[in-house]
This record gives C-alpha cells, sequence and structure tokens, in this order.
C-alpha cells in the first residue's frame, strides 16, 4: 500500500482545526492509501497545538503528527520544514495543504489518481473572498504573465513525489508555487473551487499579497532580469536611431527645434542609465540567492507523534 505525507501549515487555527480534521478524516478513511497528516504549528499563540495534541483517529491507515516549530516562520519556510522532514522517512508522495478548509480535502481522491506523475498542482477555481481581492490577485496574475511570460492559476495545494521534495529541500525558496512551475518534471493538473475558511477570517490582506506577489517574481529572478536586458536593449537601439535623426534634422535638413533634442536625449539616455541598474543589481541579487540557495537548511521543530496506527 502506498504511503502519503499530507502537510498542513497552520497558525493561529484553534477554532476551526477540529472541523478541517473530521472533514478530512472523513475523505481519507475510504482510500486505498496510508496517510500520515502532519500539522505544522507555526509557533500560534492560540490553542492551535493543544486542539492538535487532543486529535484521534481508529482509522488503520491513518497517523498524525505534529510539528512545533521553535518560532514563527511564516507559511513558506513552515511548508520548507515539513518537507525538510517528509525526506528523512518513506513516503511514495507528498501533499501540501492548507489547514483551514479553503483547500477542499474532496479534491485529495482526485489529486492521488495522477500520482503517477513527479507534480500535481491544484489550479484554483471559483474563489470566495471579496471583490478588492479578486481584483488585486486578478492584477497580480496578468502582471506577472505578461512580464514573466507563465500563467501562474495555483497555489500550495499540490503532490510531490520525492524527488521534488529533494529538489525543493536542496534548493531555498520563498514562493512553492512559483518554484514548482520553474521545474522540469511530468506534471498534470486538476482544476477545483476554492471553499471558504471553516471558522475565522482569511490572514492574506494587500500587504500579504504584496509579498506575495514579490516572492513569486525573486523565484522567477532570472527571467525577470531578461525582460530588463531586452529593454536595455531596446533603449540603445531607440538612442541611437533618435541620434540619428536628430543630426539629419539639424544638419541635412536644418529642421531643429532648439532645446527639444538634447531635452528628449536626456530623458531616454537617463531611462537606459535605469534599466542598466537594475540588470546590475539584479545580477547581483540573484548572485546572493544563488549562495543562499546552496547552504543547507537545518529543522527547527519539535516533533510528536499524536496518532500511530501503522508504521513508517
Amino acid at each position: 500500500m502506498k504511503i502519503v505525507a499530507i502537510l498542513l501549515p497552520c497558525f493561529n487555527e484553534s477554532e476551526g482545526l477540529s472541523g478541517f480534521n473530521d472533514l478530512l478524516l472523513a475523505y481519507l478513511q475510504d482510500l486505498p492509501y496510508k496517510f500520515e497528516l502532519i500539522y505544522i504549528d507555526d509557533a500560534s499563540f492560540d490553542t492551535s497545538k493543544d486542539v492538535i495534541k487532543k486529535f484521534n483517529s481508529k482509522l488503520k491507515n491513518i497517523n498524525i503528527s505534529l510539528l512545533s516549530l521553535n518560532y514563527n516562520m511564516g507559511h513558506q519556510k513552515a511548508i520548507s520544514q515539513g518537507l525538510l522532514y517528509v525526506s528523512e522517512k518513506r513516503f511514495d508522495s507528498v501533499v501540501i495543504m492548507d489547514s483551514d478548509g479553503e483547500d477542499d480535502p474532496g479534491a485529495l481522491k482526485e489529486l492521488l489518481k495522477h500520482d503517477d506523475n513527479d507534480l500535481v498542482q491544484v489550479s484554483r477555481g471559483k474563489r470566495n473572498e471579496n471583490w478588492q481581492f479578486k481584483f488585486m490577485y486578478f492584477v497580480y496574475r496578468n502582471l506577472f504573465y505578461f512580464l514573466i511570460g507563465k500563467k501562474i492559476d495555483s497555489g500550495n495545494f499540490c503532490l510531490l513525489k520525492p524527488k521534488l521534495v529533494k529538489a525543493a529541500n536542496e534548493n531555498s525558496f520563498v514562493h512553492l508555487a512559483a518554484f514548482l512551475d520553474n521545474q522540469n518534471c511530468t506534471r498534470a493538473k486538476i482544476k477545483w473551487d476554492r471553499k471558504e475558511r471553516i471558522s475565522g477570517t482569511s490572514k492574506m490582506n494587500f500587504q500579504k499579497l504584496f509579498y506575495h506577489a514579490v516572492n513569486s517574481f525573486v523565484e522567477n529572478a532570472e527571467s525577470l532580469l531578461f525582460v530588463f536586458i531586452k529593454l536595455s536593449i531596446f533603449l540603445f537601439v531607440f538612442i541611437v536611431l533618435l541620434l540619428i535623426y536628430i543630426l539629419y534634422n539639424k544638419y541635412v535638413i536644418q529642421l531643429a527645434v532648439p532645446g527639444w533634442s538634447s531635452t528628449l536625449m536626456a530623458t531616454v539616455l537617463n531611462s537606459l542609465l535605469i534599466s542598466l541598474g537594475v540588470f546590475v543589481i539584479g545580477s547581483l541579487q540573484l548572485n546572493v540567492l544563488r549562495k543562499q540557495s546552496s547552504k543547507k537548511r537545518k529543522t527547527s521543530f519539535i516533533k510528536e507523534a499524536i496518532v500511530e496506527n501503522w508504521r513508517n
């Protein structure tokens, strides 16, 4: 029987965790896999850990574990810690999903049907956020497509094979979905509507969405850098053509308007210098990111077995 780990990062979700766990178990009980549900508590300051420690299940195919992070790391690094943990165990697949109920456990059966792929992503269908969030997300997605040339329509809800877990652990990532989009592997996508949170309000606001967007661009730093290279080349060619045009007007047909040519040239030249500056800074930043990626990451959590119905 195949063994599947499900990483479930959570932060201050005490009100909805029990309901989510019951819903998750209801969907998993009839699936022909062994599951380890791994709740990753990101140093919550409510009673999330206490709620998880009370979880119980008599289902023979279910284990439940708790990883208590030593300090608050944020959602992406919490996932990273979970991936470090599963890399030391034997799992056929690893699923990552949120524990607030927005990632529908009902999608797991369909997700596992495609587990012959290295990566299976859940493409987001209908969303339940307010119109302001939907509008900002629409702008972000289209800006990402315009600059990077890729459509980003999936989040953290996905299934990974061990080779991608290894890739994620050997490379530092700040945006999992963008990182996975850049991997060369066999992949599949399923489309599934987002659900409403089981309780409470979403922690995603404008500021967090902004940082989320920035991190997705960081994961595509090389592509973004190439955009500025093309822009610099375009501006350089434009300056050369403009210079030829100005000299032609001034010395051949003597139509030059005093002052306009020098102003225009200065403006375009400044634009070129800015683009070159961004290129240089981007190159340096890319070098820093590569050095950070090469550093071996360490685990920073305490692991507790909550339910143990089978051994790995």
